[in-house]
């Protein structure tokens, strides 16, 4: 009997973990766009580089990752499709290093500018596609390719 109700909280357990996992999962964003951005120019603005921007449409706010790095340049957007996101990375004490993306979603696909003091991009993402699903042969579970 003591195992049984053992049993029936670690049920209970996983399943509200899978509950909040799914809450995560799906309340986190609405629209995730994706793609390469182009430089427009400036100083040391040569390179194309990935961005990733993810809209929420509970609250009405964006987040801008540029080169997929490790800055967030949040923000927000109007219900027609205005998009308007800031980062100061300046110290305290310092004057502003502003870093702006502007934009608009129309037709499912974001274009815009991104901008830094030094450099300007040219901001086109569309959604993210799911990556490909590959059929593997059952006897061969590692997908590697015969000879």
């Amino acid at each position: 009997m003591r195992g049984a109700a053992s049993a029936l909280a670690l049920l209970a357990a996983l399943g509200g973990c899978q509950t909040i996992g799914k809450q995560l999962s799906t309340a986190a964003y609405d629209q995730r766009f994706t793609g390469e951005i182009e430089p427009m120019g400036g100083i040391h603005c040569t390179d194309s580089m990935p961005a990733t921007l993810i809209t929420r449409a509970a609250d009405l706010s964006v987040a801008f990752t540029p080169n997929d790095g490790a800055l967030v340049v949040r923000g927000s957007m109007s219900r027609e499709g205005e998009v308007l996101a800031r980062l100061n990375t300046a110290p305290p004490n310092h004057p502003p290093y502003l870093l702006t993306l502007s934009g608009r979603i129309e037709k499912g696909v974001f274009s815009g500018v991104y901008q830094t003091p030094q450099c300007a991009w040219k901001v086109v993402l569309a959604p993210a596609q799911p990556p490909p699903h590959h059929i593997v042969d059952p006897k061969n579970a590692l997908g590697i390719p015969g000879n």
